[in-house]
């Protein structure tokens, strides 16, 4: 348990797992609450989420509006184009699954946009994370609010910059936004 390129289960933080499950696909966050789990407002423009609480309390902002889910609340719908955080405090286990909603290819995706965003020393590198969400259909909110804005960031730092840089992909195979990386023809 440890390599997010390889295994289905990895550290992600101060007593944290990350989990890929199958049948269905789906993603599988568990903390025993030692530390927080924060993921930072940002919103998507392929896929939709479901976050279900299994265990504990998570916490959702969605354009603005707090929820504080818990396993007898099922699974809470986040659209596309919706900014939306998550926080998980510290002090308290808490088990979240997540998948998508549109297919099992693009669920298979995200956990490649995860196994990527979570590979060792991505998230210490804001020009990594960048380049993830390039590939991965992930746009943070700016103070701006302009949406043009947040995803010229991600194209010219995540798309141009990094790589430019020599910055790669761990995993190569993640590429979400079929308008951007369409799918090879086969003959």
């Amino acid at each position: 348990m440890g390599d997010p390129l390889v295994d289905d289960s990895w550290p992600v933080g101060q007593g944290m797992t990350f989990t890929v499950l199958q049948n269905p696909l789906r993603t599988r966050l568990h903390t025993k609450g030692e530390a927080a789990f924060v993921v930072p407002p940002h919103w998507h423009t392929m896929h939709d989420e479901h976050h279900t609480v299994l265990k504990g309390t998570l916490t959702v902002i969605q354009d603005g509006v707090r929820r504080v889910v818990r396993p007898e609340d099922g699974p809470l719908l986040t659209r596309r184009g919706v900014v939306h955080s998550l926080e998980i405090l510290p002090g308290e286990e808490a088990i979240v699954e997540e998948t998508t909603l549109q297919s099992d290819d693009v669920t298979e995706q995200k956990t490649l946009f995860f196994r990527n965003l979570f590979f060792p020393g991505v998230l210490q590198s804001p020009l990594r994370v960048m380049q993830v969400f390039y590939y991965g259909d992930s746009y943070p909110e700016l103070p701006t609010g302009s949406r043009w804005l947040e995803r010229l960031v991600v194209v010219l730092v995540g798309g141009w910059i990094a790589p430019l840089l020599g910055y790669k992909l761990p995993d190569k195979r993640l590429r979400m936004d079929p308008k951007r990386f369409p799918p090879k023809k086969t003959a």
